[in-house]
């Protein structure tokens, strides 16, 4: 919070005072003073909540985060810079969540007590965690469960180290051992099929995107894959329910993944309403990308990010808008068993255009880049409506349509004009009557 890098919806405070009997009654916190728009130097002391005296009182925790919404959501959710992206919907909103400094959701009254005064939380308006990156080079080590040789569980220390501050680019060290390494590059190998591409409204031909092949390793399918899967999440410290199949991608000589974006920005598919409903127009999408590396490429292969900021708040080149060009931003070589953890998303649950990346080509003869990566969501699918968007009209009324007989959205006339009546019938016929004809 002290570094010129605009990161919305992370606030940091400590707990000054809390009561120790179980249940708590009362909880005094010290904000800092950047959070919010105060010009105050010091941390800012927040009164102390009461449980009060009533048959049902409400947790301290949900007081907590009352009285910590009426103080910042006036300043929350505004335009901080053009590269974090604002749905052009309106959509409910996410929850404001707690957690400790290593990650651990703060859900009830008595994890407020077991941390005890002094202790440091991070508030994250859009509702789920992301490791702050602190300052580029910053380390930490986080331990995360593995299978031991034996069969029994145990634990290894995980290096990171924070290579951009926007997006959020860790680098960590040892994530996969040799034989995890051999494990998944075995599994991945007869199953290999030509990479494909999520098409937006204004897609064309994805042919010269991406040019590599991949495989995706089945949800839980084994011991073994549910290790992994669980490795990711416990990083992260993001829910199992909320990850993807492991995908496994492999790069021969000359083969690349132009740069691109994991997440799927509502304003990018307004004739896609299947889409739409996926994100929830806004509320959901992919919040975290964990990218392990099977194999070390001497030249080349890197995961490169070029319009990451350095410690000063701009980008390192300034971007020239070529989709290949591997070098001009921040780029993360390819060391076996280590991973890449970056995120799509700022705390406050906006998209981060800023998480723009891309593979890049190895280099030299008969050499290949072997990757593999989880994509994992901010929240589970919630919320099946219709929102409009900011500003909408009413919809245009359809010429010959009987009366009585309307559409709910005024992307109706557009959605049916590519397709969606045949391609989505339930979703249509409930919302699109007018311009698909069914009444």
């Amino acid at each position: 919070m002290t570094i010129p890098v605009p990161w919305p919806g992370f606030h940091a405070f400590c707990i000054d005072s809390v009561s120790s009997d179980l249940p708590v009654s009362s909880v005094s916190v010290l904000l800092h003073p950047k959070s919010g728009k105060s010009d105050e130097s010091a941390p800012r002391a927040m009164r102390a909540w009461d449980n009060g005296a009533s048959a049902a009182p409400e947790p301290v925790l949900t007081t907590l985060l009352a009285q910590l919404q009426t103080e910042l959501l006036p300043h929350e959710f505004q335009r901080v810079d053009p590269m974090v992206s604002t749905s052009d919907y309106d959509f409910p909103p996410n929850p404001w969540r707690l957690f400790s400094q290593r990650g651990h959701l703060i859900d009830t009254d008595a994890d407020l007590a077991a941390l005890g005064r002094g202790a440091a939380l991070w508030l994250y308006t859009g509702g789920q965690f992301i490791w702050p990156g602190v300052r580029l080079g910053h380390t930490m080590e986080v331990p995360i469960p593995i299978a031991n040789p034996d069969g029994t569980q145990g634990h290894k220390m995980v290096e990171l180290t924070t290579r951009s501050l926007r997006p959020v680019v860790l680098e960590l060290s040892g994530f996969l051992s040799e034989s995890e390494c051999d494990f998944i590059r075995n599994y991945a190998s007869s199953r290999m099929v030509p990479s494909g591409l999520a098409m937006m409204d204004s897609s064309r031909d994805s042919a010269d995107v991406r040019t590599s092949t991949q495989t995706f390793m089945e949800r839980n399918g084994s011991p073994q894959i549910r290790a992994l899967e669980e490795r990711a999440h416990n990083m992260t410290r993001l829910p199992y329910d909320l990850g993807e199949n492991i995908q496994v991608v492999r790069y021969t000589v000359g083969q690349k993944y132009g740069a691109h974006r994991d997440f799927f920005n509502p304003n990018d598919y307004h004739r896609q309403p299947a889409m739409l409903r996926s994100v929830e127009y806004g509320a959901r999408n992919r919040l975290a990308t964990v990218f392990w590396y099977l194999e070390s490429v001497s030249e080349g292969g890197e995961t490169f990010f070029p319009r990451a900021l350095n410690e000063a708040g701009r980008e390192y080149h300034p971007w020239n808008g070529n989709h290949e060009d591997c070098y001009r931003g921040l780029a993360v070589p390819p060391v076996r068993g280590n991973a890449v953890l970056f995120y799509s998303m700022v705390p406050d649950g906006r998209l981060d255009e800023r998480s723009l990346h891309g593979g890049c080509k190895p280099k030299g003869s008969h050499i290949e880049k072997w990757g593999a990566n989880q994509w994992i969501w901010n929240h589970p699918k919630r919320h099946s409506g219709t929102y409009p968007r900011k500003g909408a009209r009413k919809p245009k009324a359809v010429a010959g349509a009987k009366p009585g007989c309307e559409d709910s959205d005024e992307n109706c006339g557009a959605w049916a004009e590519s397709g969606e009546c045949s391609n989505n019938p339930d979703f249509m016929q409930s919302n699109c009557r007018a311009s698909c004809g069914t009444c």
